[in-house]
């Protein structure tokens, strides 16, 4: 299943409102506060109490000042350059990002709770330096990678995606099976990936052979990968839609890398 993360916020609701529709939202914000500004200033000149009318409309012109304020920083200068907050609702990218429902028709398997993981990723990273081997990326995927509708038989969109980085500019990867299980070889060496303390992660189970004849790239011949071309895959192996399946993600493609889970709070931390 293709782990296409969601932005997220206080409420999902303003997670996913539009540039035009948060610049509505100000306008509607700017006039309520000119008309707060105006009554407070018309109850001070009748004299009234500061503390009655006129306080009233100064605390509506403050609270929507703050809103305004607010609103610029987050939706106009943090969230497009800075931080952005996504939500991830499969299980793909499993055990380094959970993403899953009580009970999963996909896969078949029940959880004892269901557990989304809320994360924060850095924009700004990305426009410094190039994301490196190993690195989880956030990214705007091609049409070919939008499994739901390729299932449902819709035209294809494209989609916000997260995998992990396996192969960058210049690297040559090659999926072989090795006795019982698969493995991703990178410029002729073997990756292992499944619990190996030597690496700052680990894929959640050993890559199942039986899915080698669904995959278009990789694996009956090896992929070189150019100038901004990056190989991606998420954790889960054998229930991720990924590079193996549609190609590869080029650099002008990619939003950030996801670095930290905020919620839910007993698995806050750092994302390796």
């Amino acid at each position: 299943m293709t782990p296409t993360p969601h932005e997220t916020g206080a409420l999902e609701f303003f997670a996913y409102l539009s540039t035009a529709q948060v610049a509505f939202a100000a306008l509607i914000l700017t006039i309520v506060r000119v008309f707060a500004l105006q009554r407070y200033k018309a109850a001070v000149e009748a004299h009234k109490a500061v503390e009655d009318a006129g306080s009233f409309w100064a605390f509506i012109a403050e609270i929507c000042e703050s809103f305004l304020v607010a609103g610029v920083l987050v939706f106009f200068i943090i969230r497009p350059f800075f931080i952005q907050a996504f939500y991830i609702p499969t299980e793909s990218m499993e055990n380094t990002l959970m993403g899953h429902d009580a009970y999963d028709p996909t896969t078949g398997q029940t959880y004892a709770h269901a557990v989304h993981d809320r994360i924060f990723v850095n924009k700004l990273i990305y426009r410094f330096t190039n994301p490196k081997r190993g690195d989880v990326i956030v990214f705007r995927a091609p049409k070919a990678a939008d499994s739901d509708d390729i299932a449902l038989g819709k035209p294809l969109k494209e989609n916000i995606l997260i995998k992990r980085v396996i192969g960058i500019p210049g690297d040559t990867i090659q999926i072989k099976q090795v006795g019982p299980y698969d493995y991703v070889f990178r410029n002729g060496v073997q990756l292992n990936e499944y619990h190996n303390p030597k690496l700052p992660y680990s894929i959640k189970d050993p890559m199942d052979p039986s899915l080698n004849p669904n995959f278009k790239y990789g694996y009956e011949s090896p992929v070189h990968l150019g100038p901004g071309q990056y190989w991606v895959m998420g954790d889960n192996r054998n229930y991720s839609f990924d590079s193996r399946y549609w190609g590869v993600v080029t650099r002008n493609r990619i939003i950030g890398k996801a670095f930290f889970i905020f919620w839910p709070l007993n698995r806050i931390g750092f994302i390796h």
